[in-house]
């Protein structure tokens, strides 16, 4: 069945090209003083193409309605999101993520639980930037992803008010409202919602050992089994002020906060077979991880104009304090009562508190007509400590695990300038930039009374033009130089315990990623845009696992290889088949090949990846409009890991009411339940099959009403 709806969509998408020929309504061209766009219809279509980024306009997709901001970008163009909440962009991991074109400061794990708790109807749209210039940050080696929340400027009161409710295995609901008040140099605006999401999901890890490095002869075969029970509470607020101090100067005060509360309840088990599938041991595991957190970031920001001839600056100042809590506690039983092995029962507390000061100013100096110089600088400090403590019951007593139990300190200064040179002529737009980022960092082991210090100074040259060949015919060229840097998490030698058979190491010696991306971009005819892309990444970062058959325990961590490489072509085509009905399709092609020694593991193999992506719009009448989008995935390299192909089919309907100020919207995500993560891999004695039957299709009824 998902074979069948691929190929047609596909066809379907194809023989549209034929037809978009006669319509000219398909891509047309705008022009501003900034990178140059393409837009793909003249009017707001979902997807937006332009030089450096693609736009997805959440606000126009009916199957986003209702779900999270997770939710959402895995249906941007070009993104996966893993069952963790990693992000990837054409198949490639290192990304960074931006609320408001302002770069998060959480880890992966606390962006993940944000994500998850913010809802969709407060985002306006998703930008894809896979080749940012120099005036943005150097962070994230595949790209940046900047999620852009729902803002009116228009004068008098104006807002939106939402609800939710949807199905899966459990329960999810949200609910908020976006208001603002803008009257002649006074503006307000504020915005609230409440999330609750009910998720379970079932995994399967299969690990087997073997006795020798070739994998002939296994030794030992283990089984775990989970189900888990993860609901997820949130309230997130943020309200704000602007006033015009005079005609030329604008500023903007807001306060932004995140509160919520998770909880990850799993009950499952862990059976060790030997090489006769004779049970060595059975146990039967519980875990449950409760976690809080309250992240309040304060921000003032201000715009002067020197004159109208768009000579200006900007500046940005923003305090980020961020606390989280996480309390542990896992046990095992032995269920087989010829073994007499025991596993001690474990509970932890990991506490974490995060500070961030950011200012940043930026200038823009147009000078004669066709040229502008930008330049700026940025300051940000970072201070996160993490005084967590490992407890292990024995003998009647809690006991302090110390291989576990640490005071981690992390202490980090990047300071930043950039220059950034614009050209712009009838035909040919020009732009090339250069960012210096200074960086010192320093690791603080109270436990172990251990320091680790490093600094450096890292230069990020970019560079992009545009050339109209002739009416139907344009091209674009970029390059830029980008940085991944290890966080806290990754730099913290101490485990971290899923449950009591597999846990997470730092690596402390890991360093940061450099990354090399180049593209270039063709349009034909306002049909089709075709990119060719290429990405080389030094010193790249690789998760390895390690089993212990001693402890019958499974260590993961990441370590450094030589290089990676990503390399693809993506092709991007949006067409009314009819009045009534308009397809978007993009698809990509890509591999990802890396290139050194992981674990006595000196080659994995490449794996040539597509992913097809079709998104059909249909107006049915005036008040009434349906969406269809599939998504098919091929086997992918996910570092060591291979990565299972998936597919996702998704519907939705929404109806005009109320004058058209009120809509009701009704989709079902993963309507075949084939969007599953599965992943394998084989390095040194040990091969690894996880398989997450994820809590993926979801029915969602959702009402929006605007003020």
């Amino acid at each position: 069945m998902k074979t069948l709806i691929t190929l047609l969509l596909l066809t379907i998408s194809i023989s549209s090209f034929s037809q978009a020929e006669k319509k000219k309504d398909s891509i047309i061209e705008t022009y501003f003083n900034d990178l140059e766009e393409v837009i793909i219809v003249k009017k707001k279509e979902t997807y937006v193409q332009k030089s450096d980024r693609m736009i997805f306009n959440v606000e126009n997709s009916i199957v986003s309605e209702g779900g999270t901001a997770l939710d959402v970008l895995a249906r941007a163009p070009g993104v996966v999101v893993s069952q963790d909440g990693d992000l990837a962009i054409r198949g490639q991991q290192g990304v960074s993520v931006m609320i408001d074109g302002k770069l998060t400061q959480l880890s992966q794990k606390e962006l993940a639980n944000y994500l998850k708790s913010t809802t969709s109807s407060n985002i306006k749209q998703i930008e894809v930037i896979t080749n940012p210039s120099s005036k943005y940050d150097a962070a994230g080696k595949a790209g940046i992803i900047n999620i852009v929340m729902k803002k009116s400027p228009a004068s008098g009161l104006k807002g939106t008010a939402f609800t939710n409710y949807a199905r899966s295995r459990k329960n999810r609901t949200n609910s908020g409202l976006n208001l603002s008040y803008n009257k002649d140099k006074f503006g307000i605006f504020g915005n609230y919602s409440y999330t609750f999401r009910g998720e379970e999901e079932r995994k399967l890890f299969n690990q087997i050992q073997y006795t020798e490095a070739s994998r002939q002869e296994i030794a030992t075969t283990n089984r775990q089994f989970t189900i888990t029970d993860e609901p997820l509470t949130s309230n997130n607020f943020k309200i704000g002020t602007q006033y015009q101090v005079s005609p030329k100067t604008n500023l903007e005060m807001y306060v932004d906060a995140k509160i919520g509360r998770y909880e990850n309840i799993a009950n499952g088990g862990n059976i060790l077979l030997d090489n006769n599938n004779q049970s060595l041991q059975d146990v039967a595991t519980y875990n449950n991880s409760k976690e809080n957190w309250y992240d309040y970031t304060y921000a003032l920001s201000g715009v002067h104009k020197f004159n109208n001839k768009g000579r200006n600056m900007n500046f940005d100042l923003e305090y980020e304090t961020s606390k989280f809590r996480s309390r542990q506690f896992q046990t095992a039983e032995n269920t087989d009562n010829s073994n007499p092995n025991s596993v001690n029962d474990r509970r932890g507390f990991i506490p974490s508190l995060l500070k961030v000061y950011t200012a940043k100013v930026d200038f823009t100096n147009p000078f004669q007509e066709k040229h502008t110089v930008e330049w700026g600088f940025k300051a940000g400090i970072k201070n996160n400590e993490n005084p967590s403590v490992y407890e292990y019951y024995e003998n009647n007593e809690w006991i302090v695990d110390l291989n576990s139990t640490n005071h981690f300190e992390y202490n980090e200064e990047i300071y930043a300038g950039y220059i950034n040179y614009k050209y712009q002529l009838d035909k040919i737009n020009f732009q090339a930039g250069l960012r210096s980022e200074y960086t010192a960092i320093v690791i603080d082991q109270k436990t172990l009374n251990e320091k680790y210090k490093s600094d450096y100074l890292k230069w990020f040259p970019s560079l992009s033009i545009k050339y109209d060949l002739a009416d139907n015919h344009s091209f674009h060229a970029s390059y830029s130089k980008r940085i991944n840097r290890p966080n806290q998490f990754d730099l913290n030698p101490f485990r971290f315990y899923n449950d009591p058979f597999n846990y997470y190491q730092g690596n402390p010696n890991l360093i940061p990623e450099i990354a090399d991306a180049a593209e270039i971009g063709y349009s034909w005819k306002n049909i089709v845009m075709a990119t060719l892309y290429f990405n080389q990444t030094k010193d790249v970062f690789t998760e390895v696992y390690l089993y212990n058959p001693e402890e019958n325990t499974t260590i993961t961590t990441q370590v450094n290889v030589d290089k990676s490489y990503n390399y693809g072509t993506n092709i991007t085509n949006t067409t009314k088949i009819y009045k009534w009905w308009s397809a978007s399709t993009l698809f990509n092609i890509f591999e990802n090949r890396y290139m050194g020694n992981t674990f006595n593991n000196d080659r994995i193999t490449p794996i040539v990846t597509c992913n097809l992506n079709v998104q059909n719009s249909f107006t049915i009448s005036e008040t009434w409009k349906a969406e269809a989008n599939a998504q098919y995935q091929s086997k992918s390299n996910v570092g060591i890991y291979v990565r299972d192909d998936f597919f996702d089919f998704s519907i939705g309907f929404s109806k005009q009411i109320l004058d058209k100020k009120g809509s009701i919207k009704l989709n079902i995500t993963d309507v075949f339940k084939t969007k599953n993560y599965n992943i394998n891999s084989a390095i040194g004695q040990t091969s690894i099959d996880r398989r997450y039957n994820l809590d993926s299709r979801v029915a969602t009824i959702a009402f929006t009403y605007r003020i």
